[in-house]
Formats: C-alpha cells, structure tokens, sequence
C-alpha cells in the first residue's frame, strides 16, 4: 500500500503533536515556579515584618478587610481588627522578638495559592519567656496586573505550644 506525502505528513504531524501534549514544557514549570516562589516570598515577608514590629510593611502584606486570622481558639476578621486588637498590642509588649518560617510548603493554582508551614517563635512578655514550636496554613491571593501583580495573605490559621526537648533546634 502506496501512501501520498501528504498523508505521510499530517500522521507525522498527528503523532508529533500527541508526543508533546504529554511531555511537560518548561515554560509553564518554570512559571508555577516562579509563582510559588514569589507566594513564598510575601509569606517569609509577613514573619520578617512582624518580627521587626513593621507595621506599613503589613499593611501591604495582607489583604486588608478580606483578612482572617485565626491562632489558637481566637479570630480576626479584616487587618484593622487583627493589628489594633491582637497584633500590636503583642507585639508591643514583646523583648526579643524571633519569629521565623522552618518549612513552607506552598502550591499555587491560578490567583491563589496556599501554604502550610511550620514556624518557631521566641521572645519575652513581661516576666514570661516563650519558645514556641509552631504550625499553621495560609491562603494568599494574587492581585493587580502586569508589573503591578503582587500576592497578599488573605488568610491565616496557626497554632503553637511550648518547645519539648526533642523538637528540633530554634531557627
């Protein structure tokens, strides 16, 4: 059986473009990279900022209204909410201040991406020292366009307890 080029060609093509749907491009990893890595990034900013008691640089971290935070059994609703009545009030109160991501494991799927991580806080309130071991998730959210995209956290949950001697070092 004689086949035309033509039919020769276009089972090449057919052949060609099934062998490429199923092997990964570069371009579209190396984007989801590149997209967890700047989530990542505005998640290490928030522990940086609070540990520096940076409060303009939170304003533009989180997600201002559409802000939660729950941590332990308590909730905020909004930035405002969390910063007047929960984080700055601790904050002000704090000496020594360590608070430091340990592992963040971030996925991304389109404008949101989430994280769970695992944290270490230190410091003193008043006569009280804390070294805590910590876990938590975060919901963030890409906003804007262009040059002007950026990801902010949108949510919060974390939680802690006294560090044990066999939990692994403080970062």
């Amino acid at each position: 059986m004689k086949r035309s080029p033509t039919v020769v060609l276009l089972l090449s093509a057919a052949f060609a473009s099934v062998g490429d749907a199923q092997r990964p491009t570069s371009a579209p990893a190396a984007r989801q990279r590149s997209e967890e890595a700047a989530a990542t990034a505005t998640l290490r900013a928030v522990f940086a900022a609070s540990e520096r008691n940076d409060m303009k640089a939170l304003d533009t971290l989180y997600a201002g209204d559409s802000l939660t935070v729950v941590e332990g059994a308590g909730i905020n609703r909004g930035w405002t909410d969390y910063r007047d009545h929960h984080l700055a009030p601790e904050l002000k109160e704090m000496k020594n201040f360590h608070y430091r991501p340990v592992d963040i494991e971030m996925h991304v799927s389109g404008n949101v991406a989430w994280a769970i991580f695992r944290y270490n806080l230190k410091g003193e309130m008043g006569a009280r020292t804390l070294d805590n071991v910590g876990r938590g998730t975060a919901i963030l959210e890409r906003r804007g366009s262009g040059a002007a995209t950026r990801w902010v956290v949108r949510h919060t949950q974390t939680s802690s307890r006294a560090r044990r001697p066999n939990d692994s070092p403080a970062g």
